[in-house]
């Protein structure tokens, strides 16, 4: 067939030639012919056979054991231990012996007050304690005396009635006169009642002499409590700690109960935390069953150790939860500052079959990817808390579709599916639990 086009076309050629109207469709016609027989003779390229792109991932390897949920909080430093020091007297500031932000030692003294008026008051009360054991001296001498006296008054009272009664006969005899008789019985009722007086001295001697001892032990009291105003004008630290702030200066007039400087304790130092709800009900089990909970606090002087002493009864201020108490040893306390908020990472109670993963594993909320034969594989699983180590988070999860050595995704894919082909690119690493390689990069 198309070794008879050349004629056709000769043959039509010599036949319209010859017309000038019908040479431009002839062209047309000529060239629609040669792109048909172009195409037809043309060869096929070869079909390349389309490859499945691999995505590059970094991916962590499980290790078996028991793992420690951690709490990241964030403590207040305070101390229970924080004193007012007050002026007992009303004294004159004579001078300050110490300093805010000095270290001061128990009994180191931290202020003097002027003494002058807790002498005069003490002098005034030893005069009252001398003058009524003197009085105490001369009652019981008194007592004596009555003592001897009432012997002497019984017998001039037997005298009197014996006088009395030879008067009484005398005048029955009609041998003297009635005026006699009345002389000698206003004799003996008078010393009756010379007897009665004394013996009522005598009688009353013990009440007198309580009396006198009360009033003698109130004043000796009294001077007691002059002798400790008067020491209290040297005042003294109470214990070993930091001096917080002072308030008076030197030539200032302080009343009792004024303050005079505020301190606290170095040797009772704690740490406030706010623990969530969640985990109220695990850390207080764990402490009734005496298991010691430690904590990391971040500080100037590097990380220190610190442990939780005890449990808040009452909920915190904010209604979210319960404050935890963390004490802080000496050397501790010698590196933080009243007021201060510190980073703490708190341990929990282990948890067994957990697996700790990088925080950027986890897709969603609650799934993560694990690496088999190239392929990704979609887990669902429960996390159980947090881990922060050298400045990465991790979350503890479980399911009972991981077990050891499962390689998990830490790479964060826009289109993570199951099933997605996937090429592993890890750095060589001494320990896979601790040391990853920063989630996102690759090689």
């Amino acid at each position: 067939m198309y070794k008879n086009l050349p004629n056709y076309f000769r043959s039509f050629w010599q036949q319209e030639r010859s017309r000038s109207k019908a040479l431009p469709f002839i062209i047309i016609l000529v060239t629609l012919v040669l792109l048909v027989i172009f195409k037809l003779l043309q060869p096929e390229p070869p079909v390349k056979a389309k490859e499945e792109e691999s995505w590059k991932v970094q991916t962590h390897h499980l290790v078996d054991g028991a793992k420690s949920p951690q709490l990241q909080l964030y403590g207040s430093v305070e101390s229970p231990y924080t004193a007012t020091i007050t002026s007992i007297i009303d004294a004159d500031v004579k001078s300050l012996e110490v300093k805010e932000g000095e270290h001061i030692i128990r009994g180191q003294v931290l202020a003097l007050l002027d003494d002058t008026d807790a002498r005069l008051a003490l002098a005034d009360k030893k005069s009252s304690v001398a003058e009524l054991e003197a009085l105490i001296l001369s009652e019981k001498n008194r007592y004596k005396n009555d003592l001897a006296a009432l012997k002497l008054e019984n017998f001039l009272v037997a005298l009197a009635e014996k006088k009395l009664a030879r008067e009484e006969q005398t005048s029955k005899n009609n041998l003297t006169s009635q005026a006699s008789l009345d002389t000698q019985k206003e004799a003996l009722n008078n010393q009756k009642l010379a007897l009665n007086s004394r013996q009522l001295s005598v009688t009353d001697h013990p009440a007198r002499l309580a009396q006198l001892e009360a009033r003698l032990s109130r004043s000796r009291a009294l001077t007691e409590q002059a002798e400790i105003d008067l020491a209290r004008s040297m005042v003294t630290a109470p214990f070993d700690g930091i001096v917080l702030k002072t308030m008076v200066a030197p030539g200032e007039r302080v009343r009792p109960g004024e303050a005079l400087l505020e301190m606290f304790a170095t040797d009772r130092v704690e740490l406030r935390a706010q623990l969530p709800q969640k985990f109220i009900s695990i850390i207080k089990r764990s402490i009734t069953q005496q298991q010691p909970f430690q904590a990391i606090v971040k500080t100037d002087n590097g990380n220190q150790a610190v442990n939780l002493d005890r449990v808040s009864g009452s909920i915190a201020n904010d209604g979210h939860g319960v404050d935890a108490l963390f004490l802080l040893d000496a050397t501790a306390a010698d590196s933080v500052t009243i007021g201060d908020t510190l980073e703490m990472t708190l341990d929990l109670p282990a948890i067994e079959g957990a697996f700790s993963v990088p925080v950027s594993s986890i897709y969603g909320t609650d799934r993560i990817y694990r690496v088999e034969d190239e392929r990704l594989i979609a887990i669902r699983v429960e996390k159980l808390g947090n881990q922060y180590r050298d400045g990465r988070q991790f979350v503890l999860v479980h399911s009972d579709r991981l077990k050891p050595g499962d390689e998990i995704i830490t790479t964060q894919l826009p289109l993570a599916v199951h099933g997605l082909k996937v090429d592993v690119r890890n750095e060589t690493t001494s320990n896979p639990e601790i040391t990853q390689q920063v989630p996102g990069e690759l090689p």
